[in-house]
């Protein structure tokens, strides 16, 4: 759980929450969900720049394990991808909504949304362009919680290292292996789709 803690709140994952980031103090939501774009990969920045290092040893196209390394730094940039669209995972809240006080709920009953309708939400996220869009036409709900049946509420903001408990807490049951498998599946076909490097045809 320390090395957990380490990732996801050291020193620069922190500065980065706490920056007021003063161009986007105009619209809560907006800024919710640019900083909500840019946190997994913040948090997963230490660990690209590290995977990578083997692809700028062998860079060149003509030494045998270019390819080796090119799968090699999938498995953190999947892993990446699978955090981002899991963000809201726990309790409906990813880092950045505890932060800044904001919960997932489904948009007719309002109570909280199940792991796999959070998941759903978040298959769009990397079309922020697109979910920005949708947000400046209606703050409320973007493009994925319209396909999830989701939508955003305001409620007081929290300490967002209180997700390592509900973390440790964890309990694997049928709905979060589904959402896994899920995620998984979708993160090797957006690979598949946006770099042909890996594409077995």
């Amino acid at each position: 759980m320390r090395i957990l803690k380490f990732v996801m709140f050291n020193r620069f994952v922190k500065m980065y929450l706490q920056n007021n980031f003063s161009l986007l103090e105009w619209n809560k939501r907006f800024k919710s969900i640019i900083l909500e774009m840019w946190n997994i990969p913040v948090i997963f920045f230490p660990i690209l720049i590290i995977s990578m290092i083997p692809k700028i040893i062998f860079g060149n196209p003509n030494q045998a394990n270019f390819e080796l390394t090119n799968y090699l730094f999938l498995i953190p940039f999947n892993l990446m991808m699978v955090a981002l669209i899991n963000k809201d995972f726990f309790g409906g809240q990813s880092i950045v909504h505890r932060h800044l006080g904001y919960k997932v709920v489904e948009v007719k009953t309002n109570e909280e949304a199940s792991k796999l309708k959070c998941m759903l939400r978040n298959v769009t996220a990397p079309l922020w362009i697109i979910e920005v869009v949708f947000l400046l036409v209606n703050p409320k709900r973007r493009l994925g919680d319209i396909i999830a049946g989701t939508c955003l509420i305001e409620i007081e903001a929290t300490d967002p290292e209180l997700i390592l408990t509900e973390i440790k807490n964890a309990k694997f049951d049928y709905e979060v292996k589904l959402t896994l498998l899920i995620s998984i599946i979708w993160s090797i076909i957006f690979t598949l789709l946006f770099d042909p490097n890996v594409r077995p045809w």
